[in-house]
């Protein structure tokens, strides 16, 4: 496609004016492997590159990334210890901060007699194999029923393991152990795995919310926090030490919980009495100021929610700056994400990603240890995620101008959600909206500049900003190459911030030598003329 222009300042101008003011990131997913059935994927911190992916039924492999591949064998192999039928099996694992030095790491799984364990194991001299015998149990938790096992495990900033634990399963908590302080099920744990006492394989932090507190009932002193139903996911923001917790719900709404790093525990996160930030049953429960409610929940609902929350983790990698300080979290049955920050005065912000492509059935995300993000699903595919700018972002506002529209009528321009204003002055205002098409006859009537960039809101694809139009002749192939060595060019980032200029040279995308992945925009003029390609690096 190509489309020639005479002059930037007589480009159609397009102005985003977003309900966060800055651009929201739309996400895209690149395949790096199968397993099966992977539901954790973890990084050993020690330097070597490597991905350990968990697979239910008791394996864990290795990915490594220096080299593009999937080792062969296992990392660890005790699938004949671990029960998998339903959720169980086995579920979690972390890395000891010190684990160049001392080549411990931490799994939690449901055993053979449907318990789960929360066991430390040991690498050999080998350091893609785990030596399988050296298992040492840090801490068995009977489970009353088969279902609601939670299983993840994190190292916090302060060396302390964190375990968060379900309810116990079966359906609404019948034995009501999320808000029993003398039960571990349906607590996030706190333990210091460096220490010994009481006959146990492990210590109490000091400074544990309810150490010593017997009053009016004896709590145990390893709850951190209390009042989850099945936490799915939970981790710390490597940056600030902040905790998010996705909880899953019963029947209506699923849920995200935060604890900021300054927080000393002791929250009760409200299960059951409240499922989110609605009453579930509140027998035996006290006042609301009691409990702690969600910064984020969906409803049970295929298009804007869905049944199954699984929790990520906040973006903190380098190679897509528009994710960077985004909460990344997505639901297993309907496979929609969302994004979550806060918004700088209080309160969040949320930006649901309904067609991420290819992933299904979402159970797992990860980080390297660049904090690059990964995701899995239950089918055995794990995927790098990466990003873009969303272009259209449901409830953005895009106006362009000027532009002659005095033969366009606002009543059959596009055949679903949205519209288009034409006010005295000429301007064109479309309130972007989700699933948009456009009418057969909207590109006549406006134009195929403004008809590119419509199509490009309507299937996520990235257009240039501030001014830069993209080709939109149908008729011709725009070709970077055809254009002489010397014709001046500007390259674009994907905000639209000019980062390079120069004349052009043998090989165009040359010239993003030295830039991180993305979407850039290059534009060349020729003879008086300008063009302007999307180019992906």
């Amino acid at each position: 496609m190509k489309a020639v222009l005479t002059h930037f300042t007589a480009l159609v101008f397009l102005v985003f004016l977003l309900q966060n003011v800055s651009a929201q990131p739309y996400l895209g997913m690149s395949l790096l492997t199968t397993v099966s059935t992977p539901v954790d994927i973890a990084n050993a911190g020690d330097g070597s590159n490597r991905l350990f992916l968990v697979e239910k039924a008791g394996r864990i492999r290795i990915y490594d990334q220096n080299t593009s591949t999937l080792l062969p064998g296992n990392f660890l192999d005790i699938s004949g210890q671990v029960s998998d039928d339903g959720e169980r099996g086995l579920l979690g694992l972390a890395f000891h901060p010190n684990y160049s030095s001392n080549g411990y790491f931490f799994v939690n799984y449901t055993n053979n007699a449907g318990d789960t364990r929360v066991s430390r194991f040991t690498v050999s001299s080998n350091p893609n194999v785990a030596d399988a015998g050296s298992e040492l149990t840090i801490l068995p938790v009977a489970q009353p029923f088969s279902n609601h096992n939670g299983g993840d495990l994190e190292f916090g900033p302060d060396g302390y393991l964190y375990i968060p634990l379900g309810d116990g399963g079966d359906g609404g908590d019948p034995g009501n152990r999320a808000q029993n302080p003398q039960e571990l099920l349906g607590k996030l744990l706190r333990i210091d795995i460096n220490s010994t006492s009481g006959g146990n394989n492990y210590a109490i932090p000091p400074d544990n919310p309810f150490v010593g507190v017997q009053t009016p009932i004896d709590y145990r002193d390893e709850i951190w926090a209390l009042g989850l139903r099945n936490p799915w996911r939970f981790s710390f923001d490597r940056q600030t030490g902040d905790i998010w917790i996705a909880d899953v719900g019963q029947g209506a709404w699923e849920e995200v919980n935060f604890q900021p790093a300054n927080s000393n525990g002791g929250e009760n996160y409200g299960w059951r009495c409240y499922e989110g930030n609605h009453t579930y049953n509140t027998s035996g429960c006290g006042p609301m100021s009691n409990y702690d409610f969600p910064i984020f929940e969906y409803p049970h609902n295929p298009t804007t929610g869905g049944n199954s929350i699984s929790g990520g983790y906040v973006y903190r990698g380098n190679d897509y700056p528009i994710l960077q300080g985004w909460y990344i979290v997505a639901d297993y049955s309907s496979d929609n994400f969302w994004l979550i920050r806060p918004d700088g005065v209080g309160g969040w912000d949320s930006h649901i990603i309904t067609d991420v492509p290819t992933v299904n059935d979402v159970v797992t995300f990860g980080e390297d240890e660049a904090g690059e993000m990964y995701v899995a699903d239950l089918g055995g595919q794990v995927y790098s995620i990466t990003a873009d700018y969303d272009p259209c972002p449901v409830d953005s506002t895009l106006t362009l101008n000027p532009y002659d529209m005095d033969t366009v009528s606002a009543s059959n321009n596009l055949t679903t959600a949205g519209e288009v204003t034409i006010p005295s002055n000429n301007e064109v205002v479309f309130r972007a909206g989700s699933g948009i098409t456009l009418a057969e006859n909207f590109t006549t009537q406006l134009g195929a500049e403004l008809s590119a960039y419509i199509e490009d809101c309507s299937d996520n694809f990235t257009s240039p900003p501030n001014g830069l139009l993209k080709p939109v002749d149908q008729n011709s192939t725009f070709d970077i190459n055809s254009y002489p060595n010397g014709s001046a060019f500007s390259l674009y980032d994907g905000r639209g911030i000019l980062i390079k200029e120069g004349k052009l040279g043998t090989n165009p995308v040359g010239h993003l030598s030295g830039e991180p992945a993305g979407v850039y925009f290059i534009s060349i003029e020729k003879e008086g003329e300008t063009v302007v390609s999307k180019v992906v690096k």
